[in-house]
Protein backbone atom coordinates (compact mmCIF):
# COMPACT_ATOMS: atom_id res chain seq x y z
CA UNK A 1 0.00 0.00 0.00
CA UNK A 2 1.41 3.59 -1.12
CA UNK A 3 1.05 6.28 0.83
CA UNK A 4 0.13 10.08 -0.83
CA UNK A 5 -1.72 12.93 0.32
CA UNK A 6 -2.22 14.52 -2.90
CA UNK A 7 -4.38 13.46 -5.74
CA UNK A 8 -3.84 15.64 -9.48
CA UNK A 9 -6.48 14.93 -12.06
CA UNK A 10 -6.68 15.70 -15.37
CA UNK A 11 -10.01 17.07 -16.87
CA UNK A 12 -10.58 16.39 -20.61
CA UNK A 13 -10.77 12.24 -20.92
CA UNK A 14 -10.23 11.79 -17.30
CA UNK A 15 -13.11 13.34 -15.77
CA UNK A 16 -15.02 14.43 -18.34
CA UNK A 17 -15.60 12.84 -22.16
CA UNK A 18 -14.52 13.87 -24.93
CA UNK A 19 -15.56 13.70 -28.05
CA UNK A 20 -13.52 15.47 -30.83
CA UNK A 21 -14.61 14.74 -33.77
CA UNK A 22 -18.48 16.54 -33.14
CA UNK A 23 -16.54 19.97 -32.57
CA UNK A 24 -14.59 19.63 -35.62
CA UNK A 25 -17.78 18.73 -37.33
CA UNK A 26 -19.43 21.55 -35.75
CA UNK A 27 -16.66 23.95 -37.15
CA UNK A 28 -16.92 22.66 -40.20
CA UNK A 29 -20.00 23.25 -40.32
CA UNK A 30 -19.22 26.71 -39.99
CA UNK A 31 -16.42 26.88 -42.43
CA UNK A 32 -13.50 26.09 -40.68
CA UNK A 33 -12.09 22.81 -41.94
CA UNK A 34 -9.26 23.81 -40.18
CA UNK A 35 -10.12 22.68 -37.21
CA UNK A 36 -9.59 19.30 -37.84
CA UNK A 37 -6.01 19.67 -38.34
CA UNK A 38 -5.84 22.06 -34.97
CA UNK A 39 -8.04 20.10 -32.50
CA UNK A 40 -6.61 17.16 -30.58
CA UNK A 41 -8.02 14.81 -27.74
CA UNK A 42 -4.70 15.76 -26.10
CA UNK A 43 -2.84 18.85 -26.89
CA UNK A 44 -4.33 21.51 -29.70
CA UNK A 45 -2.17 23.47 -31.85
CA UNK A 46 -2.69 26.85 -33.67
CA UNK A 47 -5.39 29.20 -32.80
CA UNK A 48 -6.21 26.69 -30.33
CA UNK A 49 -3.44 26.27 -28.29
CA UNK A 50 -2.84 29.89 -27.91
CA UNK A 51 -6.35 29.93 -26.07
CA UNK A 52 -5.29 26.91 -24.19
CA UNK A 53 -1.98 29.32 -23.22
CA UNK A 54 -4.09 32.70 -22.76
CA UNK A 55 -2.20 34.24 -25.09
CA UNK A 56 -5.20 35.27 -26.61
CA UNK A 57 -8.60 35.93 -25.56
CA UNK A 58 -11.79 34.45 -27.09
CA UNK A 59 -12.55 38.23 -29.35
CA UNK A 60 -9.24 37.16 -31.06
CA UNK A 61 -10.40 33.85 -31.52
CA UNK A 62 -13.94 34.96 -33.29
CA UNK A 63 -11.74 37.70 -35.59
CA UNK A 64 -9.19 35.11 -36.63
CA UNK A 65 -11.64 32.24 -37.84
CA UNK A 66 -14.15 35.35 -39.25
CA UNK A 67 -10.72 35.93 -41.32
CA UNK A 68 -10.21 32.62 -41.95
CA UNK A 69 -13.61 32.08 -43.55
CA UNK A 70 -14.23 35.18 -44.92
CA UNK A 71 -17.48 36.58 -42.84
CA UNK A 72 -18.52 36.65 -39.66
CA UNK A 73 -19.78 33.97 -37.65
CA UNK A 74 -22.20 34.54 -34.19
CA UNK A 75 -19.82 34.07 -31.21
CA UNK A 76 -22.05 32.38 -29.65
CA UNK A 77 -21.96 29.74 -32.58
CA UNK A 78 -17.97 29.34 -32.39
CA UNK A 79 -18.05 28.77 -28.29
CA UNK A 80 -20.88 26.12 -29.40
CA UNK A 81 -18.36 24.73 -31.98
CA UNK A 82 -16.05 24.34 -28.90
CA UNK A 83 -17.90 23.19 -26.20
CA UNK A 84 -19.14 20.38 -28.73
CA UNK A 85 -16.03 18.72 -27.51
CA UNK A 86 -17.19 17.53 -24.76
CA UNK A 87 -19.47 15.39 -24.08
CA UNK A 88 -20.38 14.32 -20.15
CA UNK A 89 -19.25 14.53 -16.81
CA UNK A 90 -20.43 10.87 -15.69
CA UNK A 91 -21.68 11.85 -11.81
CA UNK A 92 -20.22 8.65 -10.19
CA UNK A 93 -17.06 10.51 -10.72
CA UNK A 94 -18.50 13.73 -8.85
CA UNK A 95 -18.91 11.30 -6.15
CA UNK A 96 -15.41 9.84 -6.34
CA UNK A 97 -13.97 13.21 -6.47
CA UNK A 98 -16.45 14.25 -3.00
CA UNK A 99 -14.87 11.25 -1.26
CA UNK A 100 -11.47 11.39 -1.80
CA UNK A 101 -11.47 14.86 -0.42
CA UNK A 102 -12.39 13.50 3.15
CA UNK A 103 -8.96 11.54 2.88
CA UNK A 104 -6.77 13.56 0.03
CA UNK A 105 -6.16 17.14 -1.26
CA UNK A 106 -7.66 16.61 -4.59
CA UNK A 107 -6.25 18.93 -7.41
CA UNK A 108 -7.45 19.73 -11.12
CA UNK A 109 -3.99 20.19 -13.62
CA UNK A 110 -6.05 21.02 -17.27
CA UNK A 111 -4.78 22.18 -20.27
CA UNK A 112 -8.53 24.16 -20.94
CA UNK A 113 -9.67 27.48 -22.10
CA UNK A 114 -11.49 30.83 -21.04
CA UNK A 115 -14.66 29.60 -23.19
CA UNK A 116 -14.67 25.89 -22.57
CA UNK A 117 -13.89 25.54 -18.83
CA UNK A 118 -16.93 28.36 -17.88
CA UNK A 119 -18.77 26.08 -19.91
CA UNK A 120 -17.68 22.66 -18.11
CA UNK A 121 -17.91 24.45 -15.09
CA UNK A 122 -21.84 25.66 -15.17
CA UNK A 123 -22.96 22.73 -16.84
CA UNK A 124 -21.00 19.79 -15.39
CA UNK A 125 -20.11 20.78 -12.11
CA UNK A 126 -23.48 21.95 -11.11
CA UNK A 127 -24.90 18.20 -11.51
CA UNK A 128 -25.51 17.70 -7.41
CA UNK A 129 -26.72 21.22 -6.90
CA UNK A 130 -22.79 22.16 -6.07
CA UNK A 131 -19.89 24.27 -7.51
CA UNK A 132 -16.71 23.24 -8.84
CA UNK A 133 -14.96 24.63 -5.61
CA UNK A 134 -16.81 21.44 -3.79
CA UNK A 135 -14.87 18.92 -5.72
CA UNK A 136 -11.25 20.39 -5.21
CA UNK A 137 -9.26 22.20 -3.16
CA UNK A 138 -7.17 24.10 -5.90
CA UNK A 139 -7.27 24.35 -9.74
CA UNK A 140 -4.63 24.54 -11.79
CA UNK A 141 -5.64 25.62 -15.41
CA UNK A 142 -3.49 26.52 -18.41
CA UNK A 143 -5.11 29.36 -20.09
CA UNK A 144 -5.03 31.34 -16.38
CA UNK A 145 -1.33 30.12 -15.59
CA UNK A 146 -0.05 30.82 -19.26
CA UNK A 147 1.33 27.34 -20.20
CA UNK A 148 0.54 23.89 -20.59
CA UNK A 149 0.75 20.17 -20.43
CA UNK A 150 3.16 17.97 -21.41
CA UNK A 151 6.22 20.91 -20.72
CA UNK A 152 7.58 20.59 -17.06
CA UNK A 153 7.19 24.18 -16.32
CA UNK A 154 3.47 24.36 -15.69
CA UNK A 155 4.15 20.75 -13.08
CA UNK A 156 6.48 22.85 -11.47
CA UNK A 157 4.62 26.13 -10.77
CA UNK A 158 1.78 24.23 -9.67
CA UNK A 159 4.56 22.00 -7.29
CA UNK A 160 5.86 25.54 -5.89
CA UNK A 161 2.25 27.13 -5.55
CA UNK A 162 0.91 24.19 -3.65
CA UNK A 163 3.84 23.75 -1.54
CA UNK A 164 3.60 20.07 -3.35
CA UNK A 165 5.95 16.40 -2.79
CA UNK A 166 5.29 14.88 -6.08
CA UNK A 167 6.25 11.68 -4.58
CA UNK A 168 3.63 11.64 -2.04
CA UNK A 169 0.95 12.62 -5.19
CA UNK A 170 -0.71 10.50 -7.67
CA UNK A 171 -1.37 12.23 -11.10
CA UNK A 172 -4.02 10.63 -12.83
CA UNK A 173 -3.93 12.12 -16.83
CA UNK A 174 -5.28 10.21 -20.43
CA UNK A 175 -1.89 11.85 -22.56
CA UNK A 176 1.03 9.36 -22.43
CA UNK A 177 3.25 12.15 -23.02
CA UNK A 178 1.60 14.44 -19.72
CA UNK A 179 1.99 11.26 -18.20
CA UNK A 180 5.86 10.52 -18.74
CA UNK A 181 6.30 14.32 -18.05
CA UNK A 182 4.86 13.69 -14.16
CA UNK A 183 6.61 10.56 -14.29
CA UNK A 184 9.93 12.89 -14.23
CA UNK A 185 9.26 14.82 -11.81
CA UNK A 186 8.71 12.01 -9.49
CA UNK A 187 4.74 11.86 -9.06
CA UNK A 188 2.96 8.72 -8.85
CA UNK A 189 1.06 8.64 -11.95
CA UNK A 190 -1.86 6.34 -13.86
CA UNK A 191 -2.78 6.63 -17.55
CA UNK A 192 -6.39 6.83 -17.80
CA UNK A 193 -8.31 5.11 -20.64
CA UNK A 194 -10.89 6.53 -22.70
CA UNK A 195 -14.43 6.81 -20.69
CA UNK A 196 -12.38 4.04 -18.02
CA UNK A 197 -13.65 3.76 -14.30
CA UNK A 198 -10.31 3.83 -12.46
CA UNK A 199 -11.47 4.10 -9.03
CA UNK A 200 -9.79 0.72 -8.35
CA UNK A 201 -6.76 2.42 -8.47
CA UNK A 202 -7.33 4.30 -5.30
CA UNK A 203 -7.25 0.65 -3.25
CA UNK A 204 -3.74 0.74 -3.77
CA UNK A 205 -3.28 4.14 -1.92
CA UNK A 206 -4.04 5.24 1.58
CA UNK A 207 -3.66 8.70 2.91
CA UNK A 208 -0.65 9.91 4.78
CA UNK A 209 -1.95 11.51 8.12
CA UNK A 210 -2.59 15.51 7.20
Amino acid sequence: MEKINTIVFDMGGVLVDLDRDASVRAFEALGYAAADRLLDPYVQSGIFLKLEEGAIGPQQLYEYIWEQVGRRIDPEAIDAALERFVVRLPVYKLDMLRELRKQYRVCLLSNTNIIMFPYIVRTMFTQQGLTVDDYFDRLYLSYEMGMVKPHADIFEKMIAEEGMDPGQTLFIDDAQANVETGRKLGFRTYLAGPGEDYRHIFDHYQPIDR
